[in-house]
């Protein structure tokens, strides 16, 4: 079942600028990850960064909900979604959003966050940036906090520029990894320029093509 969520949850709502939203998480994380170290020891790709709302998520989001004129009637995908704020905040602006994550067990509580706040519109994709099957392109990508592991650095930029429209924006927040600055050369090297954002401690940045 799409819906059937793997551990105990409760319900919390989060204000984003105008918007309210109520997100399902999980009630203990160290049950989580118990459960991973259990089912799948040496599997990184199962670590569950899905289950717990980060600020760089919520600095995009903030964004997203005071520009509107980005998203309206605007096909978009949201890299990483996790939790999924800056989708569902997207969607209530009024753009098609795509929502996509490579975790097997973050479908379910994305899909419950979009029908706990009536957004069941937006649709769900479980992609590996090493192998991205999705189609076309898209006005306007998402991504926050996506490069806590370097490694993955080369297959998003590459995912980031497949489905980067001529005309589109990629907005990235992020809090200061380290592999911040590799990120945004390589985008540089491949063709995009950016704008700095500064949101609290997080640095969103905005790309469009040159």
């Amino acid at each position: 079942m799409d819906n059937e969520l793997l551990f105990p949850c409760s319900e919390e709502t989060i204000s984003v600028g105008a918007f309210r939203f109520t997100l399902c998480m999980i009630r203990s994380l160290d049950d989580a990850l118990d459960h991973y170290v259990r089912v799948s020891p040496s599997d990184t790709d199962r670590i569950p960064y899905f289950t717990r709302l980060w600020e760089s998520a919520e600095a995009l989001a903030g964004y997203i909900s005071e520009h509107h004129e980005l998203f309206i009637g605007k096909r978009v995908l949201e890299l990483g979604c996790g939790l999924g704020l800056p989708s569902l905040c997207a969607a209530r602006c009024g753009a098609q959003v795509t929502a996509s994550d490579f975790h097997p067990d973050n479908r379910a509580f994305f899909l419950r966050n979009a029908q706990l706040n009536a957004l069941e519109d937006i649709a769900y994709h479980t992609m590996d940036w090493r192998r991205p099957d999705l189609t076309g392109t898209f006005d306007v990508l998402l991504g926050s906090d996506l490069i806590y592991e370097k490694e993955m650095v080369p297959h998003l930029v590459k995912c980031v520029k497949q489905y980067f429209a001529p005309s589109g924006t990629f907005l990235y927040a992020d809090p200061g990894r380290s592999a911040l600055q590799n990120f945004t050369s390589a985008l540089e090297q491949n063709g995009l320029t950016w704008e700095l954002i500064p949101v609290d401690n997080i640095y969103l940045q905005r790309w469009t093509a040159r």
